[in-house]
């Protein structure tokens, strides 16, 4: 494969190598370390490095694409990424975006906690599923939830349970037990969710 031109964009730090028959978009860094030239005829060995680097870039691209529109785990991210991208190239993206702190699953999976249980009123067991699916790993996913240690749910029990049900239908047993699941599935423990029925009730 022969070299034909090389044309470097210094704004992007980005390099478009043209060679015969195939042009390959690769950062400036990987340039570089190519240490290839205009007229060069490039080995198999060297060929096979410049079309990886090319789909990296490639892979790079939609990640920053994908974290425009939204935050995500780097599990979630590297799902989607596999999906368009081989995967071996996705791991080597989503390790560089963590190691240049693109990525921080550790603090987003706070931030998502924390929202999760101020505006949905979530409790912890169903954050703590939402994380999971989210693609965040249980060590931050037990960093996120750490928050909650000790915290008086009360308040967000109440608020769901108000928002649902009248004090006149939970005096129904079946009534009751129907917002005691309710609550449950929403992430909150069976003895905190009878403490506030009963408090309610008995008001």
């Amino acid at each position: 494969m022969l070299v034909i031109s090389v044309l470097e964009n210094k704004e992007k730090r980005e390099v478009t190598v043209k060679c015969t028959g195939e042009n390959f978009l690769i950062t400036l860094s990987d340039y570089l370390s190519l240490g290839i030239s205009e007229g060069d005829f490039l080995s198999e060995e060297k060929a096979e490095a410049l079309e990886y680097a090319a789909k990296k870039l490639s892979c790079i691209k939609s990640a920053f694409s994908m974290l425009s529109y939204n935050d995500m785990s780097s599990g979630k991210l590297k799902r989607k990424l596999s999906q368009k991208h081989e995967k071996d190239i996705a791991e080597t993206v989503i390790e560089m975006l963590l190691e240049r702190g693109y990525l921080n699953d550790e603090a987003l999976a706070y931030r998502y906690a924390e929202s999760f249980y101020e505006s949905k009123k979530w409790g912890p067991a169903r954050i703590r599923n939402e994380l999971y699916a989210r693609g965040f790993g249980s060590s931050d996913i037990n960093y996120a939830l750490e928050q909650f240690d000790g915290i008086d749910h009360s308040e967000n029990i109440k608020t769901l349970l108000e928002a649902k049900y009248s004090k006149a239908q939970l005096s129904d047993r079946d009534t009751a037990r129907k917002a005691a699941a309710y609550l449950y599935r929403q992430g909150y423990e069976s003895s905190d969710i009878y403490e506030i029925i009963n408090m309610i009730y008995q008001e």
